[in-house]
């Protein structure tokens, strides 16, 4: 069952009574047994700053909505998408294999229903986000080179803005790819920076929350949480 205390009424209830033009950011986190230690407690610090920071923005908290769904052996929608204040900060813990495959499945269903809520209520969007961090690669590759592909052209077809953040040494950096557009191919995070990560994604979302939806916005540069690959 997926976890899932926020109803569809509250959502259409918020979007009512705030028609800022929204922005729809998905977390899509590894929590696999890979990451037990010092990167699940990283990961836990940085979600919690990110969403402070965002909250402390006044267009950005306006403007943000939030989603997380972690993945193990199973997929758990823990934060289904909501107005970035109503959040109520998740912890995270280590266990089980990599079922990333079916991750991207339900972030894409979840955003496009979440998308359409948007239109019947007549509220302004920008592109939803999907932000794809992983230190492995998928234990079931059967779904994920379906779910991959479909996420990949979604990008493509500028319909989801895709970020794919491959954690540590261990992450298969080239079956990442697999889930990213072409122009906009995976960066590894350097150490467990994951903080310096959330503070660049919270700068780009209040950056976003200003700009007209369907312009161009130029993002923060990446420099000083990722690495090149030699």
């Amino acid at each position: 069952m997926w976890a899932n205390s926020y109803s569809d009424l509250d959502g259409d209830l918020d979007l009512i009574e705030n028609p800022t033009p929204r922005c729809a950011c998905m977390l899509v986190l590894d929590v696999s047994s890979s990451m037990h230690g010092d990167p699940i407690n990283e990961l836990n610090q940085g979600v919690n700053q990110f969403i402070e920071e965002v909250c402390q923005d006044d267009f950005a908290s306006s403007a943000v909505e939030l989603g997380v769904i972690t993945f193990g052996t199973i997929v758990n929608e823990v934060i289904p998408v909501q107005s970035i204040l109503q959040v109520n900060t998740p912890i995270f813990t280590a266990s089980g294999a990599t079922a990333m495959g079916s991750a991207i499945l339900k972030a894409i269903e979840v955003l496009e229903k979440r998308t359409q809520a948007y239109k019947d209520n007549g509220v302004a969007h920008y592109k939803p986000w999907i932000v794809l961090m992983t230190d492995g690669k998928p234990t079931d590759d059967h779904v994920y080179r379906e779910a991959a592909a479909t996420l990949r052209q979604l990008a493509e077809n500028n319909k989801i803005l895709v970020f794919g953040i491959g954690i540590g040494n261990s992450c298969n950096i080239e079956k990442l790819a697999q889930a990213c557009p072409a122009d906009r191919p995976p960066k590894t995070l350097t150490g467990y920076r994951f903080r310096d990560f959330f503070k660049w994604l919270s700068a780009s979302m209040a950056q976003v929350s200003v700009s007209t939806p369907g312009t161009g916005v130029e993002l923060p540069p990446t420099t000083g949480w990722d690495s090149i690959q030699a």
